[in-house]
Parts: C-alpha cells; sequence; structure tokens
C-alpha cells in the first residue's frame, strides 16, 4: 500500500483534502507492515574487518574496505622519573644541560646553589618541559637566568629561591625563554 498525503510537498502531491478514516488506518498499517519486515529481517551490518595503528594514528576499515580516519590517537605527555644529585661545586652554580629535560635534580650542598637558566637560543628545551630541584641539603637553591631574556615567572612576595630544606621547585617551560616556578619558595620578607 502506498502512504496517503493530504497536502503536497516532498513527498509528491496530495490529495487535497482531508484523510479518510480508512486512509489514514491504511496508513498506519503500511507503517507498521514496513517496520514488522524490519524486524523480522534485519540488514546485515556492515563489520569492521580490522584496525591499525601507525605511531599515534588508528585508522578504521570495514568489510567493504571503507576507511575511516587517521585519528589521532591521545597520549600522556612522557615524564622519565631520573634523579639525579647535583654535586656541591666550588663554583656554586648549576648551567642545566638538555639531558636534564623532565628531571629530578636534588642539591644537598651546604652553600647556597645558583640554577642560571639558559636562553631557549642555547639550550632548546621543547615548551611544556619540567625541570625540578629539590633543596637536599642546608644550601638554598636560588633561580636566576644566565644572560638577559629568560623570563621567571616566580610568586609575588616570595624570592625566586627555595624556601627551606626539602623544598622543591618546578622550572615549568611555558613559551620560548618563559619559565613558571611552581614550589616551596623562599618569602620575600623585606617588602
Amino acid at each position: 500500500m502506498t502512504i496517503v498525503y493530504r497536502t503536497n510537498g516532498a513527498w509528491g502531491a496530495g490529495q487535497g483534502y482531508n484523510l479518510t478514516a480508512a486512509q489514514i488506518d491504511g496508513n498506519f498499517y503500511d507503517l507498521d507492515q514496513r517496520i514488522q519486515a524490519i524486524e523480522d529481517n534485519p540488514p546485515v551490518p556492515l563489520n569492521i574487518s580490522n584496525m591499525t595503528v601507525v605511531g599515534t594514528q588508528w585508522t578504521i576499515y570495514l568489510e567493504d574496505a571503507t576507511a575511516f580516519g587517521p585519528f589521532t590517537l591521545p597520549q600522556a605527555n612522557f615524564r622519565p622519573s631520573v634523579v639525579a644529585a647535583i654535586d656541591g661545586d666550588t663554583s656554586g652554580v648549576y648551567s642545566p644541560v638538555l639531558a636534564d629535560a623532565n628531571g629530578y635534580k636534588r642539591y644537598a650542598g651546604s652553600s647556597d646553589l645558583t640554577v642560571l637558566v639558559p636562553l631557549n637560543a642555547d639550550v632548546a628545551y621543547p615548551v611544556d618541559t619540567e625541570l625540578t630541584f629539590r633543596q637536599a641539603g642546608d644550601g638554598a637553591i636560588i633561580f636566576d637566568t644566565a644572560t638577559a631574556g629568560p623570563t621567571l615567572n616566580g610568586i609575588v612576595g616570595f624570592l625566586n629561591r627555595t624556601g627551606v630544606g626539602g623544598a622543591t621547585v618546578t622550572l615549568k617551560k611555558v613559551a620560548t625563554d618563559e619559565w613558571d616556578l611552581i614550589g616551596l619558595l623562599a618569602e620575600d620578607v623585606t617588602a
């Protein structure tokens, strides 16, 4: 049976007047029969035949060779748990190198140690790099720049140095030649 419409539209020409009760029932019956046919004979799905992952790119292939993707898979940022000691040398200065990226440095010296944050042109750490330092002895760790250029974003009312023994401070690179200091810094009592 064909569905009967009252008005003209995307479905074609309508009959131009109200449907009779028999036409309405016929429309419902027609739709019910179509739904019943789908329920009795569901269409065969087009299944996934295989998937591939190359690096962080994931592609899905269906049985008819249709491909979806590649989609970029999310991944955690790799943060190696490299723990290393900084020797308390007589110069009292430590200049981080590229191999220090995302590492954890402990300083157990009794004299203060100055960590000189380099320019990006000298040591090109990627943005999002972290350098973590722990004051494991009596000597404070002071954060400064090797030359004019790098910006150290400390905390208002605090100095760019560890506050007490056991203090841990992380330098997080947020832009080219810009670093945020995060951690237990010494309070600026001179203000």
